[in-house]
């Protein structure tokens, strides 16, 4: 019966590695349904996952030119971008208010983080595939988005991603 199961799995095994395979790069894009608000047809496209680590290292090649120091994760921080990500991605809004009426301030210390200055937050939501995509839109913001990248006093950073969704948390430090 041992040997049976073995066979079994290594079968399944290859079955399952050879699409895989065959689908090379393919398999690292998803497809996420992007719904019209204002008309009831909605599209496929194929959206890259972002990661907080991609957005990280844009983030500190732009800071680096600018002769700012690196951000460092604060896992705070990462807790609280992470929640609010999750949470727009959950309620369809990108913004800075949380549907519960949360700040980027109040989801920080429920976080357990209490930043020892100034603190500032950038969101991103649907229409930007990729972690390159929602740093370009930030940088290309006259709303305060590019200078908190830009700001050399910040220290710290929390990332979150959710599907198209993505926020940034900066701060100097915890207190």
């Amino acid at each position: 019966m041992r040997t049976k199961n073995s066979r079994i799995r290594r079968v399944c095994a290859a079955a399952c590695t050879v699409p895989l395979l065959l689908l090379g790069g393919a398999a690292t894009a998803i497809a996420v349904p992007a719904t019209a608000t204002a008309a009831s047809t909605s599209v496929t496209r194929s959206v890259q996952q972002s990661t907080p680590d991609e957005i990280l290292a844009l983030v500190n090649a732009e800071r680096e030119k600018a002769g700012c120091e690196p951000l460092t994760v604060d896992p705070r921080l990462a807790a609280a971008a992470q929640a609010h990500a999750d949470d727009m991605a959950a309620n369809g809004l990108t913004a800075h208010t949380g549907s519960d009426g949360s700040s980027d301030l109040s989801r920080m210390e429920k976080a357990g983080y209490s930043p020892a200055g100034p603190s500032s937050e950038n969101v991103s939501g649907p229409g930007h595939a990729s972690s390159k995509s929602h740093v370009d839109g930030w940088m290309a913001s006259t709303r305060g988005h590019r200078a908190a990248i830009l700001n050399c006093t910040y220290k710290q950073t929390g990332i979150g991603t959710n599907g198209e969704y993505a926020v940034q948390l900066f701060a100097v430090q915890s207190r």
